[in-house]
């Protein structure tokens, strides 16, 4: 997963861990974990997330799938 790519579109669409923690459903203690790589993301979170920041599908397996 590339990390620094997504905290980069979160800042695009300025968007914090609050946000896109609530997005997702999660804590945002427990979002913080899985930015960090602490904690894996589910494939529901991912898309959720990916589909809250308007992510096109490019984005998404860019981000998430290297």
């Amino acid at each position: 997963m590339n990390l620094p790519k997504l905290k980069g579109i979160m800042r695009e669409k300025n968007r914090n861990y609050i946000q896109c923690a609530n997005s997702i459903g999660k804590s945002v203690a427990s979002f913080n974990k899985r930015m960090n790589g602490k904690i894996p993301f589910s494939i529901v979170e991912l898309e959720d997330l990916g589909n809250y920041l308007e992510m096109t599908d490019t984005e998404k397996i860019e981000i998430f799938l290297r």
